[in-house]
């Protein structure tokens, strides 16, 4: 053919192999691939083709003589290719109305009915003919060339046999080769959306005709087609293609053909696209989403899911979820105002899925995805008030629900978000109720493993911090309903959360004495105590017994519970007192003190609360009763020697600092802490806490109320002379048991020396260089000792950095203490060296 068209310029031998040619595309051996490449190489020389016809109209040949001429051709498959190629080039020419020439090529394809052969034609004539449509503007539209309309119906019947082709494609062939001749359609599905790709970029196809002509043919041909995959092909091409105005306006047809498409068709990501492409045209307008908001876009999506579910009754779980993920999305990012569509999305999605999941991996993801768009799009307090987010919650699976939940917590959390509103803290404990309890389905909390539920119940200690309100009664009610809820969760659970309630406790306690102290119209300390014990058992009146249940795993709890709690805190709102409000958090601290392996965590709890009893609310008895409490505790409790030590320091330490006690009480409190010292297992735990002890009889003066501090040097010097005693029978024991390099001893004396020089340093009455100077020769002594013995020890070597710090503060002294202090005689002291001894 290029022959003949290049050296011998002979039409007709070029019309004879041109025949030829196109003839090879009447083969039906090859697949849709291997077919395309060699319509590839038939195209590019039909291009010279058409470029020699042009050239023979130069030399005098018309169009419409060659037009004639190539349907001379014997097979129909090439004629028809001929006469497209000539039929363009004569409407080009202008020389023939287009609208003739294209309404009688779009006919005569019909001839081929081939489906592959045909579909690749019809692409032909549409490719060959896209600039030459009489479109308005066209220099082929008008004198009778055809308008607007003429093209859209060229395009439209184009488009309708094309589907026809491509659908029958599907039922050629046997059965077992179902799924190859699907995976062949789609190779050719660009073929057929071409048409519409062209119909979309007409610069005359306006909202009219498109909604009065186009949208109703394409839509007939698609429903009618009764195919899933070019309904899914197509419905995505219309969306896609045409402008976002024309869907705005032609909403309702497109949602009306829905629930009419074949089952396997996925209409949620039919809806999904067409919803997403509105919202992006919305954000891009402030009018278009006031429009949409005046047609009632969303219910009018949330119906048509409706009657597509109605439709497809078997349509797979996931795919349902999908499709209100997509209008969750779209209602938040259009009507992000309008919260109540989000409840009716979700209330829509556990209609949806009312049987369940059954086990669908797959739509759990996607509902996981559903309840977490809430959460995205709008803050956490907001998506409590949603009643029917933990309803679909319950849809999940177990593991799933708590992943979730951690989810909603880190979201609090991390965003810095305070619930302050007792009914939204009550449904955000319906939101983690995994975490808290054991529900049913899952885990139960004795079959878990200690690492994962000290990680769970941290993160909802967290939360714990997150629930707060300005007005301290307010935070006690919330306080009280979290207790109710948690209590819920047995004892391995409440042993990580109750301490946080307890240190929120606390600061509502701060919070209340510093407004007492700032407003003297408020009631004053004696009302606080007389008041505290009554205000208490209507606080939380069903509490306690409750407490104890969850303690032993016994917890028979329901939500009436909780109501009636956080309902008895609401009532004595406007009576909260800082003394009612610890009343409750010792009876928190007694439940925390009975959870196994806990008892070190309640004395810190009930120390703190009796610091704030006294320093805070400054109520004496009840700060007295949170310190019996702790003794209490560490005698029946605590058994391990070492945290008994850490115990005793801890309550001596906190008892220190408190100075409301009267001198029956302190009295008391301080014997009870010597006695317990002295009871102790080792020596030295022994020593250090008698030393100790001795502090609790001369505190430093308070910085909030001068002059209460105790003063009692006689008590000081009797505490110290015992641990003197203790010392030496440190000593006695190491002699009896022959350790010779056992100086363990002389670290005792070093250390009841150090409390000397304390209480000496200042001025503590009959703490005189006179009393000082014997404890330092005896330390001195039984240093030189234990050296002649044992050589050089880690005592020796504390002994040389006091007595430097001793010699320090003889050169530092000023004053009085000039004289104090250069009565006492040292010895020398080099450190690290054994002449210095």
């Amino acid at each position: 053919m290029r022959k003949s068209i290049e050296e011998d310029d002979n039409l007709r031998e070029a019309l004879r192999y041109s025949a030829a040619m196109l003839g090879e595309l009447r083969t039906s051996l090859l697949s849709p691939q291997k077919y395309y490449e060699l319509y590839m190489m038939v195209f590019d020389q039909l291009v010279n083709l058409e470029a020699f016809f042009s050239e023979e109209r130069n030399k005098g040949r018309s169009f419409s003589e060659l037009y004639e001429l190539v349907q001379h051709a014997g097979n129909v498959l090439p004629r028809l290719y001929l006469m497209v190629a000539v039929g363009c080039l004569y409407i080009r020419s202008k020389e023939a109305k287009a609208k003739e020439i294209l309404k009688d090529l779009v006919e005569l394809c019909k001839g081929v009915q081939h489906p592959t052969r045909g579909l690749f034609l019809r692409s032909y004539l549409c490719q060959r003919s896209k600039g030459l449509l009489p479109d308005t503007g066209s220099p082929y539209e008008g004198n009778g060339g055809g308008d607007i309309h003429d093209a859209v119906d060229f395009l439209l019947s184009n488009f309708i046999e094309m589907n026809k082709l491509w659908v029958r494609m599907q039922h050629q062939g046997n059965a077992r080769d179902k799924e190859k001749r699907e995976q062949e359609r789609q190779q050719l599905q660009d073929l057929v959306g071409k048409n519409l790709t062209y119909l979309s970029q007409l610069d005359g196809l306006d909202y009219e005709l498109y909604a009065g002509m186009v949208l109703p043919r394409v839509i007939e041909q698609v429903v009618s087609c009764k195919d899933g995959i070019a309904q899914q092909y197509l419905m995505q091409c219309i969306i896609q293609g045409f402008p976002d105005a024309f869907h705005l306006g032609t909403l309702d047809v497109l949602l009306g053909a829905l629930p009419e498409l074949q089952p396997e068709v996925k209409v949620h990501a039919i809806m999904s696209s067409l919803m997403d492409r509105l919202a992006k045209y919305a954000e891009s307008d402030a009018a278009v989403m006031q429009r949409l908001l005046e047609m009632k876009a969303f219910e009018k999506f949330r119906d048509s899911i409706g009657r597509v579910l109605n439709a497809q009754t078997d349509m797979a779980a996931a795919d349902k979820v999908e499709m209100f993920v997509a209008l969750m999305n779209f209602t938040g990012s259009v009507l992000p105002n309008i919260v109540d569509n989000v409840n009716q999305v979700l209330a829509a999605a556990h209609a949806a899925l009312a049987t369940g999941l059954s086990g669908d991996i797959k739509a759990e993801k996607q509902l996981v995805a559903l309840l977490t768009i809430p959460l995205t799009k709008y803050d956490v307090v907001t998506g409590l008030g949603l009643t029917e987010y933990p309803i679909l919650m319950g849809l999940l699976r177990h593991r799933t629900h708590k992943e979730l939940a951690s989810k909603i917590i880190h979201a609090i959390v991390d965003s810095g978000t305070r619930i302050h509103s007792v009914e939204k803290v009550a449904m955000l404990f319906r939101f983690i109720s995994p975490l808290i309890k054991d529900v049913e389905g899952g885990p139960r909390v004795d079959d878990m493993d200690d690492e994962d539920i000290e990680e769970e119940q941290v993160l909802v200690a967290r939360l714990i911090h997150s629930l707060f309100h300005e007005d301290p009664a307010i935070h006690h009610a919330i306080l009280s309903l979290a207790k109710s809820e948690l209590m819920h969760g047995g004892a391995r659970r409440v042993r990580h959360t109750l301490p946080a309630l307890g240190f929120c406790a606390l600061q509502i306690v701060r919070r209340i004495s510093s407004a007492s102290k700032a407003s003297p119209s408020l009631r004053s300390n004696a009302e606080c105590e007389a008041g505290f014990g009554a205000a208490s058992p209507d606080i939380n009146a069903e509490t306690t017994e409750t407490d104890a249940e969850a303690v032993n795993i016994e917890v028979k709890a329901v939500d009436a519970e909780a109501e009636a709690d956080v309902t008895a805190a609401a009532a004595n709102a406007s009576e909260l007192t800082a003394g009612a409000l610890l009343q409750w958090l010792l009876e928190l601290c007694n439940v925390l003190a009975e959870v196994p392996r806990e008892p070190m965590m309640a004395l810190r709890m009930l120390l703190a609360a009796g610091l704030a009893a006294s320093e805070e609310a400054r109520v004496e008895l009840l700060a007295y009763q949170f310190f019996e409490e702790a003794f209490t505790l560490y005698e029946e409790g605590i058994s391990d020697q070492r945290n008994r030590v850490t115990a005793l320091h801890s309550i001596i330490g906190t008892l220190n600092r408190c100075y409301i006690f009267g001198s029956e009480n302190r009295d008391a409190l301080a014997q009870n802490a010597a006695a317990y010292s002295s009871r102790l297992l080792k020596r030295s735990d022994q020593c250090h806490s008698v030393c100790e002890c001795s502090h609790l009889s001369w505190q430093d003066d308070s910085t909030e109320v001068p002059g209460v501090a105790v003063r009692d040097s006689a008590r000081v010097m009797s505490c110290l002379k015992r641990a003197l005693k203790i010392a030496n029978s440190a000593k006695q024991q190491v002699t009896v048991a022959a350790r010779a390099g056992d100086c363990s001893y002389i670290t005792l004396y070093i250390e009841i020396l150090e409390h000397y020089l304390f209480y000496f340093d200042r001025s503590v009455e009959n703490f005189t260089a006179s009393v000082l100077q014997p404890v330092i020769d005896m330390v001195q002594s039984e240093v030189m000792l234990s050296l002649t013995k044992a050589g050089e020890s880690e005592a020796q070597r504390l002994w040389s950095k006091t007595l430097e710090y001793i010699h320090q503060l003889k050169v530092k002294a000023t004053g009085d203490k000039v004289v104090r202090y250069s009565a006492l005689q040292l010895p020398s002291f080099q450190q690290g060296s054994k002449a210095s001894l």
